[in-house]
């Protein structure tokens, strides 16, 4: 009923101001953004009316299919382009007393990503992406060779079914479909294969939602004896549970269970930051993570956000002493990883003056996570560190944002000199400006 009023409060806005309803659609982004500014409308609210709106725009107008076929019913097209100073400091564990090296750099990066979904009739969609890199974790590319040019690579080709409002498919190359924070999944990483999430409404607006992925990491040669024949798999199932309270329903808390486990193969072909190509064993992943938000905590628009993200690994031991073949006797499995953090936001994100500030601390213990999914960021992907990480946006315009970032870490077990986890301790600062279309 909210969503029907609102929607017909911007059309007669629109109407008055542009005197076209096609209009309506396109130029109904910054009310929108105000009456969530305003606390009217929550994120959630505010996305579904940007659909319902862009819905009737393609309905009502021959323009609004661009003259493409007759079973497209929305193409929305975007991306960004991100410069980044980035000043890094590694200092390289030993095996025996301090770490006596400490390697420095400074690097000017850029990533370019653009981006295409398309929603269809009955349900079905198709969507791709494409970035300045070809790894899984990262778009960046490093200025260098002389002027040389860059390649595009495709991050994202999917095909999804959305069926009705509980059910959705996809299968392809995708975002990300866990709920999760870049302790787990690294924000970057687009996984392949399969996901479905059913979602069930409670009340006027709680939702509980089972999720899956079936994420194919590595292609083998069946004539291969024993696990390097066969292809390694990663399942990972979830619940997510969203509850809303305060006044207007716009606080929430989310909680999120979930398990992950990969078929018994090799993994080949990796290329993140700290990647490991070998065996896939000894992954078995309880994890467990969630968020408050408060919102209007300090006046209309403000939020306040606790959140936490963590890693149990039920197969530690088999992970570290026997695919890593660190020695019982002087290395701990250490299968737990754990993120705590807090957040304040003004806006979100998409008005000039909106910044945000966050803060937590994680430790990733040497069995916990896997590399090739984990942030490749915070201690370079590295395991065995424990230490902080700062974030803040400020929107210098409504499309023009200014990030910085900074990371230091730890380690946990001293004197650790396996490849995966060979960190004394490190230092990361991110200056980026990104324009977003």
């Amino acid at each position: 009923m909210k969503n029907r009023l609102i929607k017909t409060s911007l059309a007669v806005m629109a109407g008055f101001v542009l005197s076209t309803g096609a209009a309506v659609a396109q130029d109904s982004g910054p009310l929108i953004d105000l009456l969530v500014r305003k606390g009217l409308l929550s994120d959630q609210e505010a996305e579904e009316l940007r659909v319902e709106l862009q819905k009737d725009f393609v309905a009502n107008t021959s323009a609004g299919k661009l003259n493409l076929s007759s079973a497209l019913q929305e193409f929305k097209l975007g991306g960004d382009v991100r410069i980044r100073h980035q000043i890094e400091t590694q200092a390289p564990a030993t095996a025996t007393g301090p770490s006596v090296v400490t390697n420095e750099r400074v690097r000017e990066r850029f990533r370019f990503r653009f981006n295409g979904d398309v929603l269809l009739q009955k349900g079905w969609g198709a969507g791709f992406a494409m970035e300045t890199a070809s790894a899984a974790d990262s778009g960046n590319q490093t200025f260098g060779g002389a002027n040389d040019d860059y390649g595009l690579f495709l991050a994202r080709a999917y095909i999804s079914y959305v069926p009705s409002l509980n059910w959705a498919f996809a299968a392809g190359k995708f975002r990300q479909p866990l709920y999760s924070t870049d302790l787990n999944w690294d924000a970057d990483i687009n996984p392949q294969g399969f996901t479905e999430t059913y979602k069930y409404f409670i009340g006027r607006k709680n939702t509980f939602e089972l999720r899956a992925l079936q994420n194919i990491m590595s292609d083998s040669d069946e004539r291969l004896p024993g696990p390097a024949g066969r292809d390694a798999w990663l399942f990972a199932q979830q619940a997510v549970y969203t509850h809303f309270f305060g006044e207007s329903l716009l606080s929430s808390v989310i909680v999120a269970p979930g398990f992950s486990k990969y078929t018994q193969s090799v993994i080949t072909g990796a290329t993140n930051e700290n990647p490991f190509n070998g065996s896939s064993r000894g992954l078995a992943l309880l994890t467990f993570a969630g968020e408050v938000n408060y919102a209007n905590i300090n006046g209309t628009g403000t939020q306040l956000k606790l959140y936490w993200d963590s890693s149990y690994n039920l197969e530690a031991g088999t992970r570290v002493h026997r695919v890593y073949n660190l020695p019982s006797s002087r290395w701990d499995d250490k299968p737990f990883a754990g993120l705590l953090g807090i957040g304040y936001a003004y806006g979100i994100g998409r008005v000039q003056g909106d910044y945000s500030l966050r803060l937590d601390y994680r430790t990733i213990g040497l069995g916990s996570v896997d590399v090739n999914t984990a942030d490749s960021d915070f201690g370079f992907g590295k395991l065995n560190q424990k230490g902080y990480k700062f974030a803040g946006r400020y929107n210098l315009t409504d499309f023009l944002n200014l990030n910085v970032t900074y990371f230091h870490t730890t380690d946990d077990q001293k004197n650790l000199t396996y490849t995966l986890a060979n960190l004394d301790h490190s230092q990361l600062l991110q200056l980026d400006l990104v324009v977003r279309f």
